[in-house]
């Protein structure tokens, strides 16, 4: 059993990923990595998306879809700020839920500006819910 440096559970072997060839084992369980590369992406804190969540009530940002049932709310930024593989921090703009970031937003940024007329995502995309909670912090 290995105690996990990052959620402080001690778990089995199998739970963990090899740091390298040599065999030895990162000191976060799998979930945690996942969730510390995640977060590093999008150069955030767990903390931030805590935050974040509490203020969109749990709650897609775009459709308003609960995600107590199981669903996963996504991470959403705008890929137009910043160039390389990572985010800045400062263009993630709320979370939402699978729906609305693969099939709402990817299709409607990619339209032509005259053809954005949903208010919905014209609201969201104005005045995300990231920028607001920053603005009360």
């Amino acid at each position: 059993m290995v105690e996990c440096r990052g959620c402080g559970v001690s778990k089995p072997v199998s739970a963990y990923s090899t740091l390298n060839a040599s065999g030895a084992l990162r000191p976060y369980c799998k979930p945690c990595n996942a969730e510390r590369v995640r977060f590093g992406h999008y150069n955030i804190t767990k903390a931030f998306v805590e935050l974040l969540r509490e203020f969109q009530q749990a709650r897609c940002a775009i459709c308003g879809t609960d995600d107590s049932d199981g669903r996963i709310l996504h991470i959403d930024h705008d890929h137009a700020c910043c160039p390389g593989r990572r985010s800045c921090g400062e263009c993630v703009r709320g979370l939402v839920c699978s729906n609305c970031n693969a099939y709402g937003l990817a299709w409607y940024e990619g339209l032509r500006a005259e053809l954005r007329t949903f208010d919905v995502l014209n609201q969201y995309l104005a005045d995300p819910p990231a920028k607001r909670l920053r603005a009360e912090r």
